[in-house]
């Protein structure tokens, strides 16, 4: 059966403990942390603290801005790129960009505001 969603949120079935603001991929029916090759399906506005909790995830397709977690120090205004256990980072070594930070982070697991590039994630030359 088919579904529509327009919130822009919708819950999910965590596959493991995900962090607050992580991005998130879809795999087997359940959410899990997505990685630095992994296309996101968006951003967990919840903690799950164990595989089986059901958590709100932030679609890519909502419109506004995303809370995400920096792997590193990132300067604002420089695209971001995916990065291991779904955080963001200012590297393109084998990973997909798909943003731009709106603020600076200084240091690992710093929360920052991330626009989409609108093109997708889109990998890098």
């Amino acid at each position: 059966m088919s579904q529509f969603n327009d919130t822009g949120l919708k819950a999910f079935t965590a596959g493991a403990a995900i962090k607050l603001h992580a991005r998130v991929a879809l795999s087997a029916g359940k959410v899990t942390e997505a990685g630095l090759t992994g296309k996101h399906i968006g951003t967990a506005m919840q903690q799950a603290f164990a595989d089986g909790d059901i958590i709100q995830v932030r679609l890519n397709s909502k419109s506004g801005t995303h809370k995400m977690i920096a792997a590193a120090a990132i300067t604002q205004g420089n695209e971001v790129f995916t990065a291991a256990v779904g955080k963001v980072s200012n590297s393109a070594s084998t990973a997909f960009r798909f943003g731009i930070a709106l603020e600076a982070s200084t240091a690992d697991l710093d929360i920052i505001e991330v626009a989409y590039n609108g093109m997708g994630d889109t990998a890098v030359p």
